[in-house]
């Protein structure tokens, strides 16, 4: 395949020229390092933000956003929470990290080791305060694995995988256990007393702004939303009710609760940007917004999240899980107004953050700390695509591995015996939806769009080319990637209709030479087996760090070692793993792989991970 033509970005320069009369913003005269606003949304689907060129649900600060920003068409994340996060916060992909494997319940002993450096530590030592509001996720069984011991001066927020939107109380499935969990630093937070959750983190992270302007320090701020995230399975889908009944079109009740969960979400960035504008800090601000992977249509924690016409959904090796709606906006970039197409992975967000703010992402010279590539130069500027391998799980517990290498995807196993491997959530034809001119309405009205005044004609523009478009509905060349690998086309065939194993056995060969690879090098699961001694009724009713002494629970648990993790409920046939090594040895001396480049220096470096 062609690389240049699967680098190709989409660009409006010319038109936007046309159009619009002058920038939005002055070009900044600040020679500081800009303001970070990293906004997560939980469990959203890639087809559930207007951007992507869906009426139902309207998101017009996020759109009005993107529209003035980068539509991140190609943004890849782990299929999982805790992968996700893990790999935002140390720039290396959750295989190396031991975080490759499921996610971390409340009452498991484990966390994202200490040894690893987070995001917020390298800004905090660049001069950074640093705030992370919501979600943490990384474990909080003993006390230093707490987010303000990990990089974070403030944390406001809960620690588990979920809560209820109004009682913050987390109910785990793996045991009876239940107990209250949002945490103001390390103390227990009963604030909110019934704020509906997305408002009160909202109303957080507005208050961190305002009250950050008065520092004069940069500012890094983590805004790890609950939404659309559900909350327990006694009520799983929450939002109040006159936001709700916005969305009487839409038939489905489930789908109706989940666009109003989405409209908070929305307003939430809406009022986040208006923060750092009445407080004159948007002008040398970044703001990013991603899901941390895909939405959950059917099944355990289902939200009816839609990624459609994607494949699959969160918990798969398909795009549905891993392909994530993404943007970035900011006055700092050069080229903007337009949809990208260079690969991005949620590794990438660390060196690509800390260049923007001229922070070295490395400690030393040992580049092995990072397996994110820096793509800031490639964002700023429209000059290219860094990035054309990307890994996104390979995990062996489950038995599967996917995984994109220059526009081919590999895919091998699949999660619970091929359970979510269709397409789902596609828009009911019954529903009326606002028209295209609605929907335009409600952008230039929001926030958002009142500042940056979207012009109709770039607006159409950019929702053609962020449209995901499969071609045609049914496949004919399906794939069961439990009988043997599968192999697509993602550039041509997005929605993994068209298995092309056969046709280029081949490249197959030089993919799994390289997969394999990977995993040799790959670090064990750190995954834990549940600890009735985390017990919240234990606590008061809260959710605590229940272990005192991280470094007998941490990489050396031999206690826990007893209990190993359990096997898959599936395990792949033999003669679908990886390859072994003896044919690796013999293909290897035929084909030896490559030692890339650094896209920055052009020098060879000795490295595995490089361009994941």
């Amino acid at each position: 395949m062609d690389a240049s033509m699967m680098g190709k970005r989409i660009t409006i320069v010319t038109m936007v020229a046309l159009l619009i009369s002058g920038p939005t913003f002055a070009e900044p005269q600040t020679t500081e390092s800009p303001h970070i606003v990293f906004i997560m949304a939980d469990d959203m689907g890639l087809n559930d933000v207007g951007f992507h060129g869906s009426n139902q649900i309207p998101t017009p600060n996020i759109d009005a956003l993107a529209y003035d920003g980068i539509i991140l068409n190609r943004h890849y994340s782990a299929p999982m929470c805790t992968p996700s996060r893990a790999a935002l916060m140390t720039g290396r992909h959750p295989m190396n990290v031991g975080m490759q494997h499921y996610v971390i319940d409340s009452d498991e002993p484990w966390g994202l080791g200490l040894q690893e450096k987070l995001l917020p530590q390298y800004f905090r030592e660049a001069g950074y305060r640093t705030h992370l509001i919501g979600k943490w996720h990384l474990g909080f069984y003993a006390e230093p694995y707490l987010p303000t011991n990990r990089g974070f001066d403030t944390h406001i927020g809960y620690l588990g995988p979920y809560i209820d939107y109004w009682s913050y109380i987390s109910k785990m499935d793996s045991a009876t256990f239940e107990g209250y969990d949002l945490r103001q630093n390390l103390a227990v937070n009963y604030k909110p007393n019934g704020t509906y959750a997305t408002d009160y983190f909202t109303e957080a992270a507005v208050e961190i702004i305002r009250s950050h302007n008065r520092t004069g320090e940069r500012m890094l701020l983590v805004l790890n939303h609950l939404a659309p995230h559900t909350g327990n399975d006694d009520a799983p889908l929450q939002a109040p009710e006159e936001t709700i009944e916005k969305f009487a079109y839409i038939r489905d009740t489930d789908r109706r609760t989940y666009a109003a969960m989405m409209s908070k979400l929305d307003d939430s960035v809406g009022q986040v940007y208006r923060a750092l504008q009445q407080h004159g800090m948007l002008e040398n601000s970044i703001i990013v917004f991603i899901s941390d992977n895909g939405g959950v249509t059917r099944g355990m924690h289902s939200n009816s999240g839609s990624n459609y016409p994607l494949r699959g959904q969160k918990h798969s090796p398909w795009e549905g899980a891993v392909r994530t709606a993404a943007l970035i906006w900011s006055p700092l970039l050069k080229d903007r107004q337009r949809v990208s197409n260079q690969w991005f992975h949620i590794s990438d967000w660390l060196p690509t953050l800390a260049s923007a703010a001229g922070i070295p992402a490395y400690r030393g010279d040992n580049l092995s700390d990072i397996d994110g590539i820096d793509q800031w130069e490639a964002l700023a500027y429209g000059t290219g695509n860094p990035r054309q391998r990307v890994m996104n799980n390979l995990d062996e517990i489950f038995g599967y591995t996917s995984y994109v290498d220059n526009g081919l995807k590999y895919v091998n196993g699949t999660t619970l015996d091929g359970v979510n491997d269709g397409w789902y959530g596609a828009i009911d034809d019954t529903d009326t939806l606002p028209s295209n001119a609605e929907y335009l309405r409600t952008v230039m009205a929001s926030h958002v769009g009142r500042l940056t005044k979207p012009d109709e004609k770039v607006v159409s523009y950019l929702r053609e080319h962020a449209r995901i478009d499969c071609g045609n509905d049914i496949g004919n060349r399906d794939c069961n990637p439990l009988r043997r690998p599968c192999l697509f086309d993602i550039i041509n065939d997005p929605c993994e209709m068209h298995d092309l194993f056969e046709r280029y056995p081949d490249k197959v060969r030089q993919i799994q030479e390289r997969v394999e690879k990977y995993r040799l090098r790959a670090a064990k699961p750190r995954n834990r087996p549940h600890d009735p001694a985390a017990d919240p009724s234990k606590f008061g009713g809260v959710w605590n760090w229940w272990r005192t002494d991280p470094s007998r629970s941490d990489l050396n648990a031999a206690a826990d070692e007893a209990h190993p993790i359990p096997p898959p409920s599936h395990s792949l046939p033999k003669d679908t793993q990886l390859i072994d090594q003896a044919e690796l040895g013999q293909h290897a001396q035929r084909d030896p792989d490559h030692q890339p480049r650094d896209h920055h220096h052009g020098q060879q470096r000795d490295c595995w991970w490089c361009r994941w």
